[in-house]
């Protein structure tokens, strides 16, 4: 929860700006901090009383700072944004702040203002649960936690960036620094923007970037497990322990898999008072049960959250509008409703177990994995290639589903590869997988699942704790041997084994299942109608993206030939009708508000 905002530059009209940017975001908290000065402002919404955040904007003799979020461990201090004004009053550029971030970690997005160099910093936490945009526009830079913040500008120009546009219907969600508004950026995970307001000039410097550091071949090969099993285990337990604020109790989404159950055993190892909520799909639910065994053997509360397309399809618009850019994956529906029912039940903090298919080795690695193998045998094809088709939604479909209006405003050839190449070479890791486990933390992970996790807890004045995804935790996860995290056809062994004997043997060592939201069900059952509202031919020649044959074609239950998996029907037809529905709401309405549903946060 909370939300920062503001600007460096002169305006005409500064407080109507400013009270414009707060209330852009007014259910991210129950009171606002403001500061107005010469040539700066800086906005922060929050919820009062909550533990070690921030109660205020921090102003000192070096400047200002505001932070949305917490640090880890939250224990460190009761203010996240004057311990970052204490480290970075004396430092000017990116890379002097770089420098002084080194063990920073949680989640969070701060906005620093150096009185004497009159230079702003903008920081977003190592794996980018929360986000930071900002925009250039008439000599000045704006800043905000959400989208929706810029686009509450008064007079700001909106145009389409197709690029933007182009990558999700490859990835299903916005990948890189840009948007699908023109103009409009966000500072990447693990960075920091420094800007001179002077000069007019950026500055962008990373300040966490994971490197490969496997051990030497060692004699004794068991050794060497043990000691990985043993340290994974102390980092897990102390990742969880960094990020419980004294809460009387909290929630956990446990799906019944491995990684959520684990945060479960070290939540309780913790003394954690937890609550469970798990999705139960009806006929459709893959892990229901396993889920209820979990939480038994820890002996925590759990609870069973009915979900279907129709109670999704009745959330559909504040979902769009929460999620503040679009996201293709269907799951989010289920999450905010997992959200309603944390909130009903009076919790304010949820954990998840995100993060562990991307530091072990999940089940994503294998078909990567193979395809490396047999390419050489079977076909060329470069690891990028391979990446950009393992994401299944309209990469090389694009003469058949783009118009050729959309496809004129493409621009030049490579810019899905080149999102992926800085990970699949990266000279900081040698090993493939690590290299296609760096690709997917730093896109799927953090551009993707952490920011869109968030936005769901934040409709409902939750904030989430993510500690799979932890700095340290992390780092270890690259000095792990390959052969450890995917051992034959086995994921995430070494975390299998650090589990064995702490949660039951079957949800360990069964083979990874996935969320499984059956969608192609729910867009030919009770959304049946919205999906045809937004797909619809006129639709889609009002918005000129799409051939409406394509989309015809996957409306009426036809995949492509050699797509065997009935639910991938589902999550395009998802994919483009959240896009839609997006655009309907960021770019022709400009992020206003739909009416909420009865108890939603605002």
């Amino acid at each position: 929860m909370s939300a920062i905002c503001g600007w460096v530059g002169d305006l005409a009209s500064p407080s109507e700006t400013l009270e414009a940017m707060l209330a852009a975001v007014s259910y991210r908290g129950n009171a606002s901090d403001r500061f107005l000065g010469d040539g700066i402002a800086l906005g922060y919404r929050f919820f009062a009383e909550r533990p070690h955040r921030s109660s205020a904007i921090e102003q000192g003799p070096h400047g200002l700072c505001a932070c949305a979020g917490t640090l880890a461990p939250a224990q460190a201090t009761d203010s996240p944004a004057r311990l970052l004004a204490e480290r970075l009053h004396a430092q000017s550029h990116a890379s002097q702040v770089s420098s002084a971030l080194t063990d920073l970690d949680g989640a969070f997005a701060a906005a620093v203002w150096n009185a004497s160099t009159r230079r702003l910093h903008l920081i977003r936490d190592p794996f980018g649960v929360r986000s930071l945009y900002y925009l250039q526009a008439r000599g000045v830079l704006y800043f905000g936690s959400e989208l929706k913040q810029l686009l509450a500008i008064p007079g700001l120009d909106l145009a389409l960036d197709f690029s933007a546009l182009h990558k999700y219907l490859t990835f299903s969600f916005v990948p890189g620094e840009a948007v699908p508004i023109r103009g409009v950026r966000r500072v990447l995970p693990g960075h920091v923007l420094s800007y001179d307001p002077q000069a007019e000039h950026l500055q962008v410097a990373p300040y966490f970037a994971l490197v490969e550091a496997l051990p030497e071949a060692a004699a004794d090969d068991n050794e060497r497990q043990v000691e990985a099993v043993r340290r994974l285990r102390r980092l897990g337990r102390e990742a969880v322990a960094r990020r419980l604020s004294g809460e009387s109790e909290v929630g956990l989404y446990l799906s019944g898999g491995l990684d959520s159950s684990a945060v479960g055993y070290w939540l309780h190892e913790c003394g954690a008072r937890v609550r469970t909520l798990s999705l139960d799909f009806g006929e459709h639910s893959v892990e229901r049960e396993q889920a209820a065994e979990v939480a038994k053997s820890l002996g925590l509360d759990f609870e069973l959250i009915r979900v279907g397309g129709a109670e999704v399809g009745a959330v559909f618009d504040d979902l769009v509008y929460r999620l503040d850019l679009p996201f293709g994956d269907a799951v989010t529906g289920p999450q905010y409703l997992l959200g309603q029912a944390a909130h009903k039940a009076g919790l304010q903090v949820i954990f998840n177990g995100e993060g562990g298919d991307q530091l072990f080795g999940g089940w994503t690695s294998k078909p990567m994995i193979a395809a490396a193998l047999f390419s050489g045998i079977v076909r060329e094809a470069s690891p990028e290639e391979l990446c950009l088709q393992s994401y299944h939604r309209f990469y090389g479909r694009e003469e058949e589903l783009y118009t050729p209006e959309f496809q004129a405003q493409l621009g030049g050839p490579g810019q899905r590869r080149a999102l992926l190449s800085p990970y699949l070479g990266s000279p900081q890791v040698g090993s493939f997988l690590n290299r296609v486990r760096l690709a997917d933390i730093a896109l799927k992970g953090s551009q993707n699942i952490l920011p869109r996790a968030e936005r769901m807890c934040s409709a409902w004045g939750l904030d989430i704790r993510t500690p799979l995804f932890d700095r340290r935790l992390a780092e270890f996860s690259f000095a792990i041997p390959p052969h450890l995290k995917l051992h034959g056809a086995c994921e995430k062994y070494v975390f299998k084994l650090a589990m064995q004997g702490r949660l039951p043997e079957d949800i360990v060592w069964r083979p990874k299942s996935g969320m499984s939201v059956p969608i192609t069900d729910w867009v030919q059952g009770p959304l049946q109608p919205l999906i045809d509202e937004l797909l619809s031919p006129a639709s889609l020649s009002r918005r000129g993206l799409f051939r409406p044959d394509y989309v015809e074609r996957l409306r009426q239950g036809q995949d492509e030939p050699g797509e065997t998996r009935r639910r991938r029907i589902g999550e395009k037809l998802w994919a483009l009708a959240m896009l839609e529905a997006w655009l309907r709401r960021f770019y022709d309405r400009r992020g206003t508000p739909p009416d909420a549903p009865a108890g939603a946060s605002r």
